[in-house]
Order: structure tokens, then sequence, then C-alpha cells
């Protein structure tokens, strides 16, 4: 039976989450400075070990894990385009040239229409909150930026992110297209349908 008190703690998780990342963005932007053309990201190289991970380990969670690690894979995608969208308003090539990356890392593993190391559950549960998750932090960074008073440009900005929001949407909608199970594809098509009704400036 399975004993609740072994369980992990989400909120902890999430925290603990949130805090990797944001040490993963300090980490490059130290290092930046003392190399010309950054040949490693340090987000990058973590973000990908966290997708690959996942796909290897898939099989083998039980049903008392499976809800955890379904939030977390949540929690770790809001907390990706929160990051991303905080760096696009920054407007900082360098921090353009991470989004980029993002955007590499995420299509390779969780977003690959046909990479067979990645299971289709995961690409489900991916679709699932993708757009529900982007929505969310672009409206948070899109209300941040009506609420600071030394922003004299927040509709420029917030043109930005949108722009950003709609980058993000590309790997999707490539899915939706080329994915090898018909399920993915279905399931690719109603986020871009949701994307079309919820991204807005």
């Amino acid at each position: 039976m399975h004993d609740s008190k072994n369980a992990l703690s989400v909120q902890k998780l999430i925290a603990d989450l949130a805090g990797i990342v944001r040490i993963m963005d300090q980490k490059d932007q130290q290092l930046a400075p003392a190399i010309n053309a950054p040949s490693q990201s340090w987000l990058e190289t973590w973000m990908t070990a966290f997708w690959e991970t996942l796909c290897r380990e898939w099989a083998s969670i039980d049903q008392w894990r499976m809800n955890k690690v379904l939030l977390l894979v949540r929690f770790f995608i809001r907390e990706q385009f929160g990051l991303a969208l905080e760096w696009a308003v920054k407007q900082d090539p360098k921090l353009k040239d991470q989004v980029a990356r993002q955007l590499r890392v995420l299509e390779a593993w969780p977003l690959s229409p046909r990479e067979r190391r990645v299971p289709d559950g995961l690409r489900l549960h991916v679709l699932d909150v993708w757009t529900e998750e982007l929505a969310g932090q672009l409206s948070a960074a899109q209300k941040a930026l009506d609420e600071d008073a030394e922003n004299s440009d927040p509709e420029s900005k917030k043109s930005i992110l949108l722009s950003l929001a709609q980058e993000f949407m590309e790997p999707v909608r490539k899915i939706s297209r080329e994915a090898i199970s018909k399920g993915v594809k279905i399931r690719a098509k109603e986020a871009v349908k949701l994307a079309e009704e919820q991204l807005s400036g």
C-alpha cells in the first residue's frame, strides 16, 4: 500500500524547481562576460537532462507518483515560459539566443514529432498544459508591464511578448502536422485552436 508519508511534497518540489531554473540562468549570465561566444548554456544543459531523464524513466513511474510527475512537468513548463518572457522584454541579443536554445531543446524532446525516445504519454501531457501555461504567463507578464510606472512604452513590449508566445506555438503547429501518432496530432491541433482563442494582446 502506498505510504503517503514518503510522498514528495509537491509545494517543495515546485519551489526547488523554480530555484534551480533561476540558478542555471544566473550561472549563464555570470559566465557570459568571460567568453566571447558562449558555447554552452548551463540552463540548456539542465533542461535537456530533465527531458531526457523523464523520457527514459517514464515507463517505470508508478501510479502513485505519476500525478506528481505530471505536476512537475506543468510547473517546469510554466517556469520556462515565465523566464523566456522575462528575457524578451529586456531585448538583449544574448537572452534572445537563450530563448532560441530553449525552443531547440523543446523541439528535440517533448515536442519532437518523431523522436521515438519520447513517450506519447509525455507528449500528450505537455500538449495538454502548453497553451494554458503559456497564456497564463503571457497575461502575467503583460499585467506586470501595465503596473510598471517606469515603463514608458508598455504597448511595444507587449507586442514583443505576444510575438514570443507565437514562437512558442510553432513546435506545436509542427507536431500537429508531422507527429507519427494520430492522437498526438489531434491533441496538438486542439492546443493550436486554444492558442488562437487565448493568446491575444
